[in-house]
């Protein structure tokens, strides 16, 4: 019986430790924050798209928002320690036109985008948000 005791004293240690331990590596509230920021965009385009979000100097991952159709609003919330982030839009089974991905460089502010036109020729517009 005594070791016993022994084994789950030793073993409630341990778990304390680990717990404490993993409480001091945690990354902080802080720095996974949102800013109260975003960038949002409305599919008024004939066709399916995807933005990605490459988020600069920030502790948050890079994400995407995949498919989204014509009539379809979206938007991703700026990390608030992001430095700066570069945006992809990609226009599914797009054969030609240009680069619809928007250039931000102020990330202290909302974005608001509109995409319009066909898959050959997609145009994105700013809005007011």
């Amino acid at each position: 019986m005594r070791n016993y005791k022994k084994s789950v004293a030793y073993g409630a240690a341990a778990l304390g430790l680990a717990l404490a331990g993993g409480a001091m590596t945690a990354p902080s509230a802080a720095a996974a924050a949102g800013s109260g920021k975003y960038i949002g965009f409305t599919n008024n385009g004939w066709y399916l798209v995807d933005t990605c979000y490459h988020w600069q100097s920030s502790a948050t991952p890079d994400s995407c928002d995949k498919g989204k159709p014509k009539g379809t609003d979206w938007r991703v919330e700026i990390p608030d320690d992001a430095q700066g982030v570069r945006v992809e839009v990609t226009v599914l089974a797009q054969v030609g036109g240009g680069n619809v991905s928007p250039q931000i460089t102020d990330l202290s502010r909302n974005h608001c985008y509109v995409l319009s036109g066909l898959t050959g020729s997609p145009a994105i517009t700013d809005k007011e948000c």
